[in-house]
């Protein structure tokens, strides 16, 4: 098949861009043609990714990339104004060139539709894409069952969100790996910004709280340089020196084996590769790993009201010594799923 993949593809890497980045390298192994637009202001690392960023830019390269494509695929949050502009001129020139379309939506904060969207433009953008699109997918159940009381879920599917690590980037033995295998559980941070609320919780972890020998943190800034920041993490956490290990926002591959090895992911809340809310809130998810696929059946989000870096450091030690449930047995194999959505008729 030729498919037309639309979504963030650029660091600083976490669960939407990982997803988007498995699902293409899962179809170009399976021999599709891929072609990818990348919406976040950030550039791609992937050469064959095309960048875009003004809408008319974006506009001009989604005319020229859609003709003689099979299907179109846009993947979002769908949170940022901008970006269901994007997402409603994508599908509207899908249908126009006899595409199949689909939309995947990546959803932590709140419903893609409810009352917290806003009824003049977004709700009536998210409307119109929906009436036109040919499938719906949705990485939770809670934006699931909440969209289906605001439209009819025929063409609705639950898929979980999963991050795919190749067996033999597993076994590689990098640097971050190295450091990571002998730990029995690892917290990951990933883009963080400095000043956060990612940032504070951080800082609490490592300063304030009993953390076992055990237990390893990965660290990932949302940008370079940030020697500054490592020099001072190092210094605050210099007994845990073991335990702190630094990865580059553009280390695709270290991030992979992170990921891998992490319990909790704990990030900024995001959408098409733009942080939102930093300085008060931040995403906490329970990861569920099974054959070489990364899920995320769980988590939480964290609004700041007053001080309470302390607190949610607590949560998340629960969270590491949690048990996490299985997914569904009927999404087992959310790509193969995928791939027949993109072959029905």
């Amino acid at each position: 098949m030729r498919i037309l993949l639309i979504g963030n593809f650029a660091p600083p890497y976490e669960e939407e861009n990982l997803h988007n980045l498995s699902l293409l390298n899962m179809l170009e192994n399976d021999g599709h043609q891929c072609t990818v637009l990348n919406i976040s202001q950030n550039s791609a690392n992937n050469e064959k990714i095309i960048n875009t960023k003004s809408v008319l830019d974006f506009s001009r390269k989604l005319l020229s990339h859609s003709r003689k494509k099979d299907v179109l695929h846009f993947l979002t949050k769908g949170y940022l104004r901008v970006g269901l502009l994007k997402l409603m001129a994508s599908i509207f020139v899908g249908k126009l060139f006899r595409l199949r379309t689909v939309i995947t939506f990546h959803s932590e904060l709140f419903s893609i539709l409810g009352q917290m969207r806003s009824p003049f433009g977004g709700t009536q953008t998210l409307n119109t894409s929906f009436f036109l699109v040919d499938k719906i997918i949705y990485n939770d159940r809670d934006t699931f069952e909440v969209a289906s009381m605001y439209r009819k879920k025929s063409n609705f599917e639950l898929i979980p969100s999963f991050v795919h690590v190749p067996q033999e980037k597993q076994e590689n033995g990098s640097r971050v790996l190295r450091k990571l295998q002998d730990k029995e559980k690892v917290i990951m941070f990933t883009n963080v910004k400095y000043p956060s609320y990612v940032f504070n919780v951080l800082m609490s972890l490592i300063n304030n709280n009993p953390f076992p020998p055990e237990t390893g943190i990965a660290i990932s800034f949302s940008e370079k340089p940030a020697s500054k920041f490592h020099r001072i993490i190092k210094e605050a956490g210099s007994e845990l020196s073991d335990s702190l290990i630094f990865i580059e926002p553009d280390d695709l591959s270290s991030t992979l084996h992170a990921f891998s090895k992490s319990e909790i992911i704990v990030r900024p809340l995001s959408c098409d590769g733009e942080t939102f809310f930093e300085r008060f809130s931040a995403s906490a998810s329970k990861t569920f790993r099974s054959n070489n696929n990364i899920y995320f059946p769980g988590g939480l989000i964290f609004v700041k009201e007053g001080r309470t870096a302390d607190m949610c450091v607590n949560v998340i030690k629960t969270m590491v010594s949690t048990v996490t449930a299985d997914i569904p047995l009927k999404t087992s194999d959310p790509y193969t799923r995928i791939k027949q959505i993109y072959e029905e008729a």
